[in-house]
């Protein structure tokens, strides 16, 4: 299942049935392995079969790089460029790319895996319509291969850039049964949550963009792409801006009541939130309501207001949103809120 925030994308998500999220036998440390990110780029001319269509091209060759879940961000690049070339014409031809990867350790708890790609391509010929058909082609992909030990959400979040007809990419996670793939064209941001089964994934992440001399339209072109895959056990909270989610990546706690109470974790066993008033409210508060998805479930007042634990009941299934209403000793009110996953 995923949620959908904003932006063009087009989504496919497969064979990610309820039996997938049974525990599958998975290493406590799941390292990424089989890591690999590299960039390619082609410069050239089709010459429409004409044989004094000649092409000169220099290369900027790299290898392929391999990259770790130990937080190092690792970069590749490359770059071609040169002419394409007939009688009274010279078509200059370029492509470059540069595509950086990285992620915290992927084990049983959060962890971040990031991929950034700038490239550009341009076919500008000498004359408005060239002989030679030049053009040139570059990407940017990293692969790598990891196990889940246990169900995690994953949120992906990107923003793109650019210009042209080709400029495009896509975030894929093959699943032992199962794919989703996300892909995103020039000029758009958003981002969605999908609950992983437990058990192997291979990710790719990709751009691409071209540019072709022989349109005037698509001369110059280029793609940029920031992509961002948070992963998170099942009930934890995480960022603040994950937020329209109805089974719910939970935010971290927020409002002027962070003082007078306060939210823990959730039990996933139960779905019940943790939950603690403060010494602070015993001074200045007069009373504590606590609600659980709009539903009151706790209310403190009198001699019971002083620094002590709750645990308030949310069903395992859904997400919880919880929010503390102070009234203080001077009459005025504030709150304090926090969301969680849901446990199933």
């Amino acid at each position: 299942m995923f949620f959908l925030r904003r932006g063009s994308v087009a989504l496919t998500l497969s064979a990610l049935a309820a039996a997938g999220l049974a525990s599958v036998p998975a290493p406590v440390h799941a390292a990424v392995v089989d890591a690999d990110n590299y960039s390619w780029s082609v410069v050239g001319n089709s010459g429409g079969g004409d044989a004094a269509c000649t092409t000169s091209v220099t290369s900027n060759d790299t290898p392929i790089l391999s990259w770790s879940d130990n937080g190092i961000p690792v970069t590749t690049t490359e770059s071609d460029s040169g002419t394409a070339t007939a009688p009274g014409e010279t078509t200059a031809l370029s492509a470059s790319a540069s595509t950086t990867v990285s992620a915290t350790p992927v084990a049983g708890g959060p962890a971040t895996i990031r991929f950034a790609t700038t490239m550009n391509a341009s076919a500008v010929p000498s004359k408005e319509s060239p002989l030679c058909e030049g053009f040139a082609s570059v990407a940017g992909q990293a692969h790598g291969e990891f196990a889940l030990a246990q169900p995690m959400w994953a949120t992906i979040s990107w923003t793109t850039g650019g210009q042209g007809p080709e400029g495009s990419g896509y975030v894929d996670l093959a699943l032992e049964d199962g794919r989703l793939r996300v892909e995103t064209l020039v000029r758009t941001s958003g981002s969605m949550t999908a609950l992983l089964p437990a058990g192997s994934v291979a990710l790719d992440l990709y751009g691409k963009t071209s540019a072709y001399a022989d349109d005037s339209r698509y001369r110059t072109a280029s793609y940029s792409s920031s992509i961002d895959i948070d992963l998170q056990p099942m009930g934890a909270a995480t960022a603040a801006d994950i937020d329209l989610q109805p089974m719910g990546a939970a935010t971290a706690a927020a409002g002027k009541g962070k003082g007078y109470t306060q939210f823990g974790a959730r039990d996933c066993a139960t779905g019940n939130v943790a939950a603690a008033i403060t010494k602070k409210a015993k001074k200045k508060a007069k009373q504590v309501v606590i609600t659980v998805n709009g539903a009151k479930v706790a209310k403190v007042a009198g001699k019971k207001l002083k620094k002590r634990t709750l645990v308030l009941p949310a069903a395992p299934a859904s997400a919880a949103e919880v929010v503390a209403t102070i009234t203080l000793k001077n009459g005025k009110k504030v709150t304090v809120t926090r969301s969680y996953l849901a446990c199933s």
